[in-house]
Protein backbone atom coordinates (compact mmCIF):
# COMPACT_ATOMS: atom_id res chain seq x y z
CA UNK A 1 0.00 0.00 0.00
CA UNK A 2 1.17 3.08 -0.69
CA UNK A 3 0.42 6.78 -0.49
CA UNK A 4 1.64 10.26 -1.69
CA UNK A 5 1.06 13.18 -0.30
CA UNK A 6 0.46 16.12 -3.03
CA UNK A 7 0.36 18.84 -0.61
CA UNK A 8 -2.27 20.56 1.84
CA UNK A 9 -5.10 17.81 1.68
CA UNK A 10 -4.36 16.01 -1.49
CA UNK A 11 -3.13 12.67 -1.07
CA UNK A 12 -2.90 9.92 -3.84
CA UNK A 13 -3.54 6.31 -2.43
CA UNK A 14 -1.98 3.07 -4.52
CA UNK A 15 -4.45 -0.13 -3.30
CA UNK A 16 -2.45 -2.18 -5.33
CA UNK A 17 -5.46 -2.93 -7.71
CA UNK A 18 -6.64 0.91 -7.62
CA UNK A 19 -5.34 4.32 -7.35
CA UNK A 20 -7.50 6.73 -4.81
CA UNK A 21 -6.55 10.59 -5.56
CA UNK A 22 -7.92 13.05 -2.84
CA UNK A 23 -8.56 17.10 -3.37
CA UNK A 24 -6.18 17.54 -5.57
CA UNK A 25 -5.26 21.18 -5.53
CA UNK A 26 -1.28 21.64 -5.62
CA UNK A 27 1.67 19.30 -5.97
CA UNK A 28 3.12 16.73 -8.66
CA UNK A 29 0.40 14.04 -9.74
CA UNK A 30 2.84 10.87 -10.33
CA UNK A 31 2.44 8.51 -13.25
CA UNK A 32 0.22 6.00 -12.69
CA UNK A 33 -0.47 2.47 -14.19
CA UNK A 34 -3.27 3.19 -17.11
CA UNK A 35 -3.98 -0.14 -16.58
CA UNK A 36 -6.01 0.35 -12.88
CA UNK A 37 -8.76 2.41 -12.15
CA UNK A 38 -7.91 5.70 -11.34
CA UNK A 39 -10.90 7.40 -8.65
CA UNK A 40 -10.46 10.99 -8.39
CA UNK A 41 -12.64 12.48 -5.21
CA UNK A 42 -13.31 16.26 -4.58
CA UNK A 43 -15.17 17.09 -1.22
CA UNK A 44 -16.08 20.44 -2.12
CA UNK A 45 -15.46 23.17 -4.39
CA UNK A 46 -12.85 25.62 -1.78
CA UNK A 47 -9.45 26.48 -4.58
CA UNK A 48 -7.89 24.14 -1.41
CA UNK A 49 -9.57 21.40 -2.32
CA UNK A 50 -10.36 21.43 -5.70
CA UNK A 51 -8.07 21.72 -8.65
CA UNK A 52 -10.22 21.79 -12.30
CA UNK A 53 -6.96 20.29 -13.85
CA UNK A 54 -8.03 17.05 -12.57
CA UNK A 55 -10.39 16.66 -15.35
CA UNK A 56 -7.21 16.25 -17.83
CA UNK A 57 -6.26 13.10 -16.49
CA UNK A 58 -9.54 11.90 -18.06
CA UNK A 59 -7.37 11.93 -21.84
CA UNK A 60 -4.17 10.00 -19.82
CA UNK A 61 -6.09 7.17 -17.89
CA UNK A 62 -8.67 5.43 -19.63
CA UNK A 63 -10.57 4.18 -16.72
CA UNK A 64 -10.87 6.90 -14.47
CA UNK A 65 -14.07 8.23 -12.78
CA UNK A 66 -14.70 11.81 -11.07
CA UNK A 67 -16.42 11.76 -7.69
CA UNK A 68 -17.42 14.90 -6.96
CA UNK A 69 -19.34 16.75 -4.00
CA UNK A 70 -22.63 18.13 -5.01
CA UNK A 71 -22.06 22.30 -5.46
CA UNK A 72 -18.44 21.24 -7.30
CA UNK A 73 -19.00 22.88 -10.75
CA UNK A 74 -17.81 20.47 -13.24
CA UNK A 75 -19.56 20.89 -16.22
CA UNK A 76 -17.71 23.80 -18.15
CA UNK A 77 -14.84 22.99 -16.28
CA UNK A 78 -14.64 19.25 -17.26
CA UNK A 79 -14.82 19.96 -21.15
CA UNK A 80 -12.57 22.60 -20.98
CA UNK A 81 -9.63 20.58 -19.49
CA UNK A 82 -10.19 17.09 -20.75
CA UNK A 83 -10.82 16.17 -24.97
CA UNK A 84 -11.75 13.03 -23.65
CA UNK A 85 -14.89 14.28 -21.71
CA UNK A 86 -15.51 17.33 -24.54
CA UNK A 87 -15.56 14.94 -27.46
CA UNK A 88 -17.32 12.06 -26.53
CA UNK A 89 -18.84 12.08 -22.66
CA UNK A 90 -18.51 8.27 -22.80
CA UNK A 91 -19.97 5.80 -20.61
CA UNK A 92 -17.71 4.73 -17.67
CA UNK A 93 -16.77 1.13 -18.82
CA UNK A 94 -19.65 -0.38 -16.70
CA UNK A 95 -22.51 1.25 -15.64
CA UNK A 96 -21.81 4.51 -15.12
CA UNK A 97 -21.03 7.57 -16.19
CA UNK A 98 -17.50 8.88 -15.80
CA UNK A 99 -18.68 11.90 -13.31
CA UNK A 100 -20.48 10.81 -10.18
CA UNK A 101 -21.66 13.44 -8.04
CA UNK A 102 -22.68 12.41 -4.45
CA UNK A 103 -25.16 14.27 -2.04
CA UNK A 104 -23.96 14.91 2.04
CA UNK A 105 -25.39 11.46 3.71
CA UNK A 106 -25.65 9.48 0.77
CA UNK A 107 -24.25 5.75 -0.20
CA UNK A 108 -23.14 4.72 -3.72
CA UNK A 109 -21.40 1.25 -5.06
CA UNK A 110 -20.13 1.37 -8.29
CA UNK A 111 -18.11 -1.29 -10.05
CA UNK A 112 -14.88 0.23 -11.30
CA UNK A 113 -12.95 -1.27 -14.63
CA UNK A 114 -11.49 -4.16 -12.85
CA UNK A 115 -14.73 -5.32 -12.27
CA UNK A 116 -14.41 -5.09 -8.21
CA UNK A 117 -17.07 -2.72 -6.22
CA UNK A 118 -16.52 0.52 -4.72
CA UNK A 119 -18.69 1.59 -1.97
CA UNK A 120 -18.37 5.08 -1.25
CA UNK A 121 -20.28 6.83 2.11
CA UNK A 122 -20.37 10.53 2.38
CA UNK A 123 -21.12 12.58 5.72
CA UNK A 124 -21.57 16.08 5.70
CA UNK A 125 -18.82 18.64 6.51
CA UNK A 126 -18.81 21.25 9.20
CA UNK A 127 -17.92 23.76 6.36
CA UNK A 128 -18.77 22.99 2.94
CA UNK A 129 -19.22 19.60 1.31
CA UNK A 130 -18.38 16.00 2.15
CA UNK A 131 -16.08 13.59 3.93
CA UNK A 132 -16.10 10.38 1.92
CA UNK A 133 -15.71 7.07 3.82
CA UNK A 134 -14.90 4.31 1.08
CA UNK A 135 -14.70 0.37 1.30
CA UNK A 136 -13.10 -1.29 -1.42
CA UNK A 137 -11.06 -5.29 -1.00
CA UNK A 138 -12.11 -5.50 2.76
CA UNK A 139 -10.43 -2.76 3.28
CA UNK A 140 -11.62 0.95 4.95
CA UNK A 141 -10.21 4.63 3.66
CA UNK A 142 -11.98 7.63 5.05
CA UNK A 143 -10.65 11.52 3.55
CA UNK A 144 -12.41 14.22 5.79
CA UNK A 145 -12.22 17.04 3.26
CA UNK A 146 -13.17 20.25 5.77
CA UNK A 147 -15.21 17.89 8.26
CA UNK A 148 -13.77 19.24 11.49
CA UNK A 149 -13.98 20.66 14.81
CA UNK A 150 -13.31 24.18 13.24
CA UNK A 151 -13.69 25.98 16.52
CA UNK A 152 -11.70 29.58 16.86
CA UNK A 153 -10.43 31.99 19.46
CA UNK A 154 -12.10 34.36 18.35
CA UNK A 155 -15.52 32.85 18.94
CA UNK A 156 -17.94 31.94 21.69
CA UNK A 157 -17.82 29.60 23.65
CA UNK A 158 -21.10 28.76 22.48
CA UNK A 159 -20.49 28.86 18.53
CA UNK A 160 -17.77 26.56 19.54
CA UNK A 161 -19.62 24.09 21.63
CA UNK A 162 -22.16 24.12 18.38
CA UNK A 163 -19.53 23.00 16.10
CA UNK A 164 -18.29 20.75 18.66
CA UNK A 165 -21.49 19.26 18.58
CA UNK A 166 -21.58 19.13 14.80
CA UNK A 167 -19.10 17.24 14.16
CA UNK A 168 -19.26 14.66 16.61
CA UNK A 169 -22.89 13.70 15.01
CA UNK A 170 -21.04 13.11 11.96
CA UNK A 171 -18.44 11.44 13.52
CA UNK A 172 -20.90 8.75 15.26
CA UNK A 173 -21.95 7.40 11.79
CA UNK A 174 -18.46 5.99 11.27
CA UNK A 175 -18.05 5.26 15.15
CA UNK A 176 -16.08 2.20 15.26
CA UNK A 177 -15.32 1.22 12.15
CA UNK A 178 -12.07 -0.42 11.56
CA UNK A 179 -10.15 2.60 9.08
CA UNK A 180 -7.18 1.34 7.54
CA UNK A 181 -5.89 4.28 6.18
CA UNK A 182 -7.59 8.16 6.88
CA UNK A 183 -6.96 11.82 6.53
CA UNK A 184 -7.75 13.91 9.02
CA UNK A 185 -7.62 18.13 9.28
CA UNK A 186 -4.69 19.25 11.99
CA UNK A 187 -5.36 22.93 11.00
CA UNK A 188 -2.53 25.29 13.00
CA UNK A 189 -4.97 28.44 12.42
CA UNK A 190 -7.10 26.93 15.54
CA UNK A 191 -4.59 27.99 17.64
CA UNK A 192 -5.84 26.11 21.41
CA UNK A 193 -8.58 24.19 19.42
CA UNK A 194 -5.97 22.65 16.61
CA UNK A 195 -6.23 19.36 18.33
CA UNK A 196 -9.97 18.88 18.87
CA UNK A 197 -10.90 17.50 15.85
CA UNK A 198 -8.26 14.72 15.06
CA UNK A 199 -8.60 13.97 19.19
CA UNK A 200 -12.61 13.72 18.48
CA UNK A 201 -11.62 11.31 15.85
CA UNK A 202 -9.25 9.38 17.31
CA UNK A 203 -11.64 8.37 20.46
CA UNK A 204 -14.62 7.76 18.03
CA UNK A 205 -13.00 5.24 15.11
CA UNK A 206 -10.05 2.94 14.98
CA UNK A 207 -7.75 4.13 12.45
CA UNK A 208 -4.74 2.24 11.51
CA UNK A 209 -2.71 4.85 10.05
CA UNK A 210 -3.47 8.42 10.14
CA UNK A 211 -2.47 11.31 7.88
CA UNK A 212 -2.83 14.94 9.20
CA UNK A 213 -3.53 17.44 6.58
CA UNK A 214 -5.05 20.64 5.73
CA UNK A 215 -1.65 21.86 7.64
CA UNK A 216 -0.92 25.03 5.90
CA UNK A 217 2.76 23.92 5.46
CA UNK A 218 3.47 23.80 9.32
CA UNK A 219 4.48 20.38 9.50
CA UNK A 220 5.56 20.91 13.50
CA UNK A 221 2.03 20.76 14.35
CA UNK A 222 2.42 17.14 13.79
CA UNK A 223 5.33 16.81 15.76
CA UNK A 224 3.16 18.58 18.51
CA UNK A 225 0.42 16.06 18.68
CA UNK A 226 2.27 13.15 18.94
CA UNK A 227 4.09 14.55 22.02
CA UNK A 228 0.75 15.15 23.57
CA UNK A 229 -0.37 12.03 22.49
CA UNK A 230 2.34 9.43 22.30
CA UNK A 231 0.23 6.31 22.35
CA UNK A 232 -0.76 7.22 18.98
CA UNK A 233 2.73 7.81 17.89
CA UNK A 234 2.84 4.28 15.74
CA UNK A 235 -0.50 5.43 13.71
CA UNK A 236 0.37 8.76 13.09
CA UNK A 237 2.29 9.28 9.15
CA UNK A 238 4.34 12.33 9.83
CA UNK A 239 4.24 14.45 6.49
CA UNK A 240 7.65 17.10 5.75
CA UNK A 241 6.84 18.00 2.10
CA UNK A 242 4.64 18.04 -0.79
CA UNK A 243 5.22 14.65 -2.73
CA UNK A 244 6.59 12.54 -0.24
CA UNK A 245 6.07 9.19 -0.29
CA UNK A 246 4.85 6.33 2.33
CA UNK A 247 4.96 2.67 2.30
CA UNK A 248 2.76 1.38 4.16
CA UNK A 249 2.38 -2.38 6.03
CA UNK A 250 -1.24 -3.17 6.76
CA UNK A 251 -3.37 -5.96 8.77
CA UNK A 252 -3.89 -9.08 7.33
CA UNK A 253 -7.87 -8.65 6.53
Amino acid sequence: MEVTYTGHSGFLLDTGSAYFLFDYYTGIIPDMDKDKPLVVFVSHKHKDHFNPGIFALADKYPYILFVLAKGVPYKKLAVEFSKYIAAQDKIYPGEFRNILLMKKDAKETVRLASGQELEIMTLRSTDEGVAFLLRHNGRNYYHAGDLNIWAWEEETPEYNRKMEQKYIKEIEKIKGINIDIAFVPLDPRLGIYAYNGLETFLSYTKSSYIFPMHCWGNYGIIDKFIEKHPEHRNKIAKTLYENMVFQLQLPEI
